[in-house]
């Protein structure tokens, strides 16, 4: 009618959807050309064989055997053209960019993605460094870091906690960058002053300084509960709040004094006690300088627990190979980014040299050119590149260690008191530490990986009957008659929980642990004593020394 009519009604269809007309599976025609090369060939299977067979499992498994780690398109490649007959003469010229566009994409978000197939489930995967060496004693170290987190979240406002570790040294000389030249620059340059390195590291030996790591942790003022994976509860674990790093030179020492120097002169320590906080741990890194297992830093543990009039004191660790767990392993991130492409200078202004180099100097000379190097590269790092670091929230306190200056309080006289407790009766008894040493028995819970020391209720005992101690009774007997992970009934494959631990009573300490099982030491089996032995030597030093025998 429209038509006839000549009138355009057209515009009464703008605005409504087309319907597209559709066709059904069978009707619709097939892709015309020549089949694709995996159709007429099975590259996928071939190819996934080839490629698996030389990964990085593959190559574990056989290190005694010639065979690449990876594979290579070219590799690839030549493999099909060997491996599946007829296959070469069809394809003479086949490419590597077809075997590849049957992979997975290298970035899934890219536009380019799309020309992928995925049939073939390989890539080349961005480096991953996250595993670490196994270790059966890793789940008992665990759990039991946990349980000392949860006594302290427990105690609340009476508990101080500090993850402490070392981190990697800084190199200080003009042709050595400070950090490792392989971490990703991620700082603005001009585009024609684009940081250039040289081609070789040539580091100045022995011109390295330390910084160590304090990262305070606060628990709760009230503690919290909250509920695992296995619908299990657990109390609320401290914090991350504030940290501190102090800087040291190759001529300041470093080992235990030097930590809990630290703590005393810099993470202010003494403070936070005078405020009620009576309890403290520590969680730190399982080498030579905070170990447990060495006399000489459970004899200074047990001397600062005296001396900073703790009601408790406990050190514990996470296993050999597991400090990456440690919390303050992660606040070295942020300033090792910040000494991205940062050369630190080893000479003094007007000199070309460091004083190392310089043969005509005299020892003394030599040494003290090398302090002020040092304190110059120091305070560099703490006052230019440090100065604005952030880790948790809070800006990192930088402090710099004088270099060459006097340990204090502790470490004096570092040297002579190991070798007092390396040696035998008669020389510790001469060096007039022998009381100190009787009194760190006396208060200690020793155990593979970890000391617990806290006040006792002897009337017999000058220290704790002068200074009572300020937390509760309850939570004194739990901290003198610590928890140990035992596995749990109703969960097989893990340990029972602190509070599940705390209800079920006293175990022996270590029991359920693979290491103390492996050694066969056992305990000290003298009454009130709670030492277990971590070697042969270890058994004999404690029952000559602290009990005569």
């Amino acid at each position: 009618m429209a038509a006839c009519s000549g009138v355009d009604l057209s515009w009464l269809d703008e605005g409504k959807p087309r319907k597209r007309r559709t066709q059904p599976d069978s009707a619709k025609r097939s892709r015309p050309g020549k089949p694709a090369v995996h159709e007429q060939f099975p590259i996928v299977d071939a190819a996934s064989e080839f490629i698996e067979g030389h990964g990085f499992r593959a190559h574990r498994r056989r290190q005694d055997v010639t065979g690449t780690c990876g594979s290579s398109l070219p590799e690839v490649r030549d493999h099909l053209l060997a491996a599946l007959p007829g296959l070469k003469e069809a394809y003479p010229k086949l490419g590597t960019r077809t075997v590849a566009r049957l992979m997975k994409p290298p970035n899934q978000r890219t536009t380019g993605a799309k020309r992928y197939k995925g049939f073939i489930q390989a890539r080349i995967p961005a480096k991953d460094n996250s595993q670490r060496k196994g270790n059966d004693n890793s789940h008992f170290y665990a759990s039991r870091v946990r349980y000392c987190m949860e006594m302290a979240a427990k105690l609340g406002d009476k508990a101080l906690v500090f993850s402490a570790d070392n981190k990697n040294k800084v190199r200080v000389g003009a042709t050595t960058l400070a950090v490792d030249r392989r971490i990703t620059i991620k700082r603005f340059y001009p585009v024609n002053d684009a940081p250039q390195y040289l081609d070789h590291d040539f580091p100045t030996p022995g011109y390295a300084i330390t910084p160590s790591g304090y990262l305070e942790m606060c628990p709760l003022s009230t503690p919290a509960t909250t509920i695992d994976h296995l619908g299990r509860e657990q109390l609320v674990l401290p914090q991350k709040t504030r940290s501190t790093v102090v800087l040291r030179s190759p001529h300041s020492p470093n080992n235990v004094t030097s930590h809990l120097n630290d703590l005393v002169m810099h993470a202010e320590l003494p403070t936070s006690i005078a405020h009620g906080k009576s309890c403290l741990f520590l969680l730190v890194d399982g080498g030579p300088d905070c170990n447990t297992n060495h006399q000489v830093n459970l004899y200074f543990y047990a001397k600062f627990f005296k001396d900073m009039n703790l009601d408790a004191m406990c050190v514990t660790s996470y296993a050999p190979g597991d400090s990456a767990l440690n919390p303050v392993e992660h606040l070295w991130a942020p300033c090792t980014k910040a000494l991205t492409s940062v050369y630190l200078p080893s000479t003094l202004p007007g000199e070309t040299v460091p004083p190392c180099q310089q043969h005509q100097l005299s020892m003394d000379e030599r040494l003290q050119k090398e302090h002020q190097v040092f304190d110059s590269a120091m305070d560099q790092i703490r006052k230019r590149y440090w100065s604005n670091v952030r880790f948790a929230g809070h800006k990192v306190n930088v402090k710099v260690e004088k270099s060459g200056g006097e340990p204090r309080p502790y470490g004096t006289t570092y040297q002579q008191q190991k070798a007092a407790l390396a040696g035998s009766t008669r020389a510790l008894r001469q060096s007039g530490m022998m009381e100190m040493y009787r009194f760190a028995s006396r208060h200690m819970d020793k155990r593979i990986g970890t000391v617990i020391f806290a006040k006792c209720l002897e009337p017999s005992c000058e220290h704790c009957s002068s200074h009572p101690p300020q937390v509760s009774p309850g939570d004194l007997h739990i901290l003198r008659n610590f928890p140990t992970p035992k596995p749990s009934s109703d969960h097989g494959g893990h340990f029972i929980t602190f509070l599940e631990a705390c209800k079920e009573g006293i175990d022996m300490p270590c029991e359920h642990m693979p290491l103390y099982k492996e050694k066969g030491l056992g305990r000290c089996d003298k009454m009130g004593c709670r030492y277990v032995f971590g070697s042969k030597k270890d058994v004999e030093d404690h029952r000559r020394k602290v009990h005569g025998r």
